[in-house]
């Protein structure tokens, strides 16, 4: 029991309600009594259940949280990873042939001017 009424507690109880209610109300009176405990314990339980499903959301969020960030985690040392180092690399590495291309064109263009010139002076 909730409040750790004994056997004896309850009788003394039932004995001097009996005394002051007279048996004629009591019948009337334990049923009151007994609609009022009722609907007190569905409230209390109703309340847990509330409680309950509110720790269990948070919970929840919690775990998921940490999944994303295990996903994350996984993601940055997967293939996708590597794949992106890679054509990082690979843009790198064709942006300096582009560029070199870009010198050595100039350079001859430059180099036949010059011949050009060396022509029309002879």
């Amino acid at each position: 029991m909730p409040f750790d009424i004994g056997f004896s507690e309850l009788l003394l109880v039932m004995i001097l309600a009996l005394l002051v209610l007279g048996p004629e109300r009591l019948p009337r009176a334990m049923q009151t009594f007994g609609r009022w405990a009722g609907k007190a314990k569905r409230t209390v339980t109703n309340f847990n259940h509330q409680v309950n499903r509110e720790l269990e959301l948070d919970e929840m969020k919690k775990k998921l949280a940490e999944h994303e960030a295990m996903i994350k985690r996984q993601a940055e040392g997967s293939d996708l990873q590597k794949l992106r180092d890679e054509a990082e690399q690979k843009i790198k590495a064709a942006e300096e042939a582009q560029a070199k291309t870009k010198k050595q064109a100039k350079e001859l263009i430059d180099n036949s001017k010059t011949s050009d010139s060396d022509k029309s002076d002879a």
